[in-house]
């Protein structure tokens, strides 16, 4: 429906009724009542097209069938066919990150592809113009198979920080066998050279951890101060997270019950194949950092429709080194729930918050100078068939300072149930300038009184830190 036939819609709506009572609404708006009439009105003929306008919002920039590979030669390619170390048409790509790089090099598109079996030559890289995948920071840092730990076994996810780092957190297994300790990496992108390197601890992990989403913590007085550093990872099947300190270079582990998943939302149905998950803690993402203040943590588990929120002052606290439990009261769940489940979140420089569903297959937008509520929840982008599992998410700020939503899609259910077949597009990279996202989106336009972080500071009380021991958790 164009604007002006919406236009025409609401006029001849509004007619219907006596002009008399439409005159007393108006007079009754000083107080608030009639404004929400006069809105409901207007967004029963208009909001379908509202919500349907913003279906082709995003732009697809990679697309593909299957993943394919750029190996350093022909013998190379051969050698990892005949190993199974390259078994065509098994690698699923999860995660998604770009370096808008200066001097008139071309931004480079990074995309993470972990182990969940054999069959996957490259688990980090970068790809080309052509669609094919390069190992990043070459090849032999992934021609390996886990037998050599000082490469890379298993990456899902990664993050790349305003510092100009890449960081890289490799899981160490591949399936279900821990075949070297997980290790969080940082490579300096103006040089592709390792930079730093964590080696977990096993006392930090369980056997059934598994490693797979970093978010960077950087805080400093100026951009170019890049000393104070965390990563908060999530550990998905272990229900915890990892915390690091950079410039300290140590971790600990922080336990709590809202990092579980939630049993009777492990059941999953995305283009009419259901498949059974029971992930934990997944989606995490950090409110924007202004100088000298706290800041908040965003986080879910993938078989859940609840959000979460910690202050960061809470896991940067280092007594979890001798008791990884959080003060239960020191996490706190919004009281409102999304429709569905959620993958990947990601939040802005304005404190909006952007995520994935299920059902409708999309991707939403949240601000959180509003409540936590499906209320404020708006559509950025709804497609049946493309946006179908949000597994990767970045805000990326390019060459001229703008945002850009950056998005990896993939067709996991057919993942999960063996049905993943080369006859159609299966995985996908959508992205698009913010602005361009926003505008006239009600996520743009929260109550003037109301700054970032308004929902999470009311149920966010700044607590002392004391131990709490709940569970079997405390005994791991």
């Amino acid at each position: 429906m164009t604007t002006l036939r919406q236009n025409r819609v609401c006029r001849s709506l509004f007619s219907q009724y006596d002009p008399h009572l439409l005159d007393i609404y108006k007079a009754e708006m000083a107080y608030g009542i009639e404004r929400f009439f006069l809105l409901s009105y207007c967004l029963a003929c208009c909001w379908p097209a509202l919500s349907f306008g913003a279906k082709n919002n995003l732009r697809i920039v990679k697309q593909w069938s299957e993943l394919e590979f750029r190996f350093p030669s022909d013998e190379a390619k051969q050698r990892a066919l005949e190993n199974r170390y390259y078994v065509p048409g098994s690698s699923v790509p999860i995660d998604v990150d770009v370096h808008h790089r200066s001097g008139g090099q071309m931004s480079r598109i990074f995309i993470s592809n972990p182990r969940f079996d054999e069959g996957r030559p490259v688990t980090l890289g970068t790809v080309d113009e052509d669609g094919l995948i390069s190992g990043y920071p070459d090849y032999s840092w992934h021609d390996n198979q886990g037998h050599n730990c000082n490469g890379m076994t298993s990456v899902f996810r990664v993050a790349i920080d305003r510092c100009s780092r890449l960081w890289v957190m490799d899981a160490g297994k591949i399936g279900e066998n821990q075949v070297c300790p997980p290790q969080l990496l940082a490579f300096d992108l103006n040089s592709d050279r390792l930079i730093y390197r964590h080696v977990v601890n096993a006392s930090n992990y369980i056997a059934t951890s598994l490693f797979i989403n970093p978010v960077v913590d950087v805080r400093g007085e100026d951009p170019n101060d890049c000393s104070d550093t965390f990563v908060y990872v999530a550990d998905v099947s272990g229900f915890g997270m990892l915390i690091v300190d950079v410039i300290n270079d140590r971790s600990w582990r922080a336990t709590h019950n809202l990092m579980y998943a939630y049993p009777n939302r492990g059941t999953f149905t995305i283009d009419g194949e259901t498949f059974d998950l029971m992930d934990g803690i997944l989606g995490m993402a950090l409110s924007p950092y202004s100088y000298g203040q706290d800041r908040f943590l965003y986080f879910h588990a993938l078989a859940s429709t609840v959000e979460n929120v910690v202050r960061t002052s809470v896991l940067r606290n280092d007594s979890l080194i001798s008791n990884s439990n959080v003060n239960r009261y020191a996490i706190n769940a919004f009281p409102e729930e999304r429709p569905n489940q959620s993958a990947a979140e990601a939040m802005d420089s304005n404190g909006i918050l952007y995520f994935g569903l299920m059902e409708p297959p999309g991707i939403f937008c949240w601000n959180s100078a509003t409540e936590y509520s499906p209320r404020n929840f708006h559509q950025i982008s709804i497609n049946k068939e493309t946006l179908q599992f949000a597994s990767g998410m970045k805000i990326v700020k390019n060459r001229k300072g703008e945002e850009e939503l950056w998005i990896m899609t993939c067709s996991f259910q057919r993942v999960m149930t063996g049905s993943l077949s080369s006859d159609r597009v299966n995985f996908r990279i959508h992205a698009e300038k913010l602005p361009i996202l926003l505008k006239k989106s009600a996520c743009s336009m929260p109550p003037s009184e109301n700054s970032i972080g308004y929902h999470a500071e009311r149920i966010s009380p700044d607590i002392p830190y004391y131990h709490f021991r709940y569970g079997a958790v405390s005994y791991l």
